[in-house]
């Protein structure tokens, strides 16, 4: 079947509404992602925490936390996503699950509504907050153990030269670090490979400059790639729709 994905993007404030077949592989995000199934299941696998998703349940993804999304059939869902300094105010936050269950199917859906009308993206953020407070750990003992700062550089550097080619050995050089201690300690922290890491980085340019008049041909020779055809399967690999179809179904405010 066809995906029928929609994008709505406001401020620092992303909501896809889909109905796919889609099969997502492991891959994280910058931001601060909640989303819930409305139609038929799908198996998500969240930082290893497997979980078969139907109506009325709730997912729950941190930032730089490994997801992945399997399926053999179709259904509908809707993903929030909160990015930039909104997204930094989930930081600190601990979630002791990743899968609620919601009381009504609606319940997300008419936060999302309220907002397309308000556009007040920080009492978006704290209804979303209140729907899952459940998931939310309040163990006061619990201690917030901070990231490995060598590979926050290490992120950062992929970013910064994401339209480069990807080169194992000399990010690991440039770090002193052994190749597969490397990949060991970013997909622990990071939630994917660096190879994973930095495709992602190089699509998230690509919507960046996705309406802009350069060709295809061009953009993927800007970011390294190696032709049209690689760019458009990668695009939609991670999107799980054509370029063609996010141009057509993204409405920016």
């Amino acid at each position: 079947m066809k995906n029928n994905i929609k994008f709505y993007e406001k401020g620092s404030i992303e909501i896809l509404h889909g109905e796919s077949n889609h099969c997502f592989p492991l891959h994280s995000h910058e931001g601060f992602y909640v989303g819930a199934i409305t139609k038929g299941s799908a198996l998500f696998t969240i930082s290893n925490t497997r979980c078969l998703l139907k109506e009325n349940m709730i997912f729950i993804v941190p930032s730089n936390t490994g997801i992945a999304i399997t399926t053999e059939s179709k259904y509908e869902y809707i993903t929030i996503c909160f990015k930039n300094e909104l997204g930094k105010q989930v930081e600190n936050i601990r979630f002791n699950k990743y899968f609620i269950e919601m009381k009504k199917t609606e319940d997300m859906w008419n936060l999302c509504e309220a907002f397309k009308s308000s556009h007040n993206e920080k009492q978006f953020l704290e209804s979303i907050l209140d729907l899952i407070s459940s998931a939310i750990e309040t163990d006061s003992l619990y201690v917030n153990v901070p990231k490995n700062e060598t590979i926050l550089l290490i992120a950062e550097y992929i970013k910064k030269n994401a339209d480069k080619r990807f080169d194992l050995d000399e990010l690991a050089r440039k770090f002193h670090l052994s190749k597969y201690h490397l990949i060991r300690l970013f997909k622990k922290e990071m939630g994917v490979t660096p190879n994973q890491y930095h495709i992602q980085a190089k699509m998230r340019i690509l919507k960046n400059y996705i309406h802009d008049s350069e060709s295809k041909v061009n953009l993927a020779h800007n970011l390294s790639l190696v032709d049209q055809s690689h760019l458009c399967k990668q695009f939609k690999k991670l999107m799980g729709v054509s370029i063609q179809s996010y141009k057509k179904n993204l409405t920016k405010k």
